[in-house]
C-alpha cells in the first residue's frame, strides 16, 4: 500500500492557544483522528482545515464547530470525514479510510461565533508591479485586535502573520513584509493592507482575523 502523509501544524489566524496532533504517516485506507484542544475556554466556535500537498494547493474548510451546537463538515467532504462536536474544549477530525489525495497540512482554529463577524475582499488577481489593497471590516461594535495572515502556494509553506493592530493602535507589520507592505491600522473595525509593487511571490491566500479582548 502506498503511505498516506498527513503534517498536522498549528493554525494561527484567530489565536495561538491551541494544541493539536503532532505530524503522522499512515497507510492509505487507513482511518485516522486529528486531536486539537484549546487552552482557553472562552472561544465558541473551533474550525480544521486542509491544504493538500499539491503545488499551488489552497487552504480548504473542512469543519466549523459551534460549542453546544453540532459539528457541520463542509460538502464534499462528508463521506469520509466525520468530526466530533466540541466536547470540553477539544474537537476530534476522523479521516476514514484515507485517500492518497487526503494528504496535507491539517490546521485546527479557534474564535468567538458571531454569524458573520467578518468581511474582506474577494478573490483577487493582480498583474506584477500592480498594487493591489485587501480590505476587512469586523461587523461588532466593540475594541478589538485584527490580524491579516498570509499563507504562501509553496508547496508545505506554513501560515504567516503579516500585520497586527489593536483598533486606534498604529499597524504592526512584520518585519519581512515591510518593505512594500503597508497598512494605517485598525479604525472602527477596519484594517486594510495595500501591497505595493506586488511580485509573483506575494501569490497566496491572504486571510483576516479578529479577536475581541478577554
Amino acid at each position: 500500500m502506498v503511505p498516506c502523509c498527513f503534517l498536522v501544524a498549528v493554525l494561527a489566524p484567530l489565536v495561538v492557544a491551541l494544541e493539536q496532533s503532532p505530524d503522522m504517516v499512515i497507510k492509505e485506507g487507513q482511518s485516522v483522528n486529528l486531536e486539537c484542544s484549546q487552552k482557553k475556554s472562552s472561544y465558541t466556535v473551533m474550525y480544521w482545515f486542509m491544504r493538500p500537498s499539491g503545488k499551488n494547493s489552497s487552504l480548504t474548510l473542512l469543519v466549523t464547530a459551534i460549542v453546544r451546537g453540532n459539528a457541520a463538515v463542509e460538502k464534499g467532504f462528508e463521506s469520509h470525514f466525520k468530526s466530533s462536536d466540541i466536547k470540553g474544549d477539544s474537537i476530534t477530525l476522523t479521516i476514514e479510510r484515507a485517500f492518497l489525495n487526503d494528504s496535507g497540512t491539517y490546521y485546527c482554529a479557534e474564535g468567538e461565533h458571531s454569524g458573520w463577524a467578518i468581511q474582506q475582499s474577494p478573490d483577487t488577481v493582480v498583474r506584477v508591479g500592480d498594487t493591489v489593497t485587501l480590505e476587512c471590516s469586523g461587523s461588532r461594535n466593540v475594541i478589538r485586535s485584527m490580524y491579516w495572515y498570509r499563507v504562501p502556494m509553496e508547496k508545505d509553506a506554513g501560515m504567516q502573520l503579516v500585520v497586527y493592530s489593536v483598533e486606534g493602535s498604529k499597524a504592526d507589520i512584520e518585519e519581512e513584509f515591510k518593505n512594500r507592505f503597508q497598512s494605517d491600522g485598525t479604525k472602527n473595525n477596519h484594517l486594510s493592507v495595500r501591497i505595493q509593487h506586488v511580485l509573483l511571490n506575494d501569490t497566496g491566500t491572504y486571510f483576516c482575523a479578529e479577536q475581541d479582548p478577554q
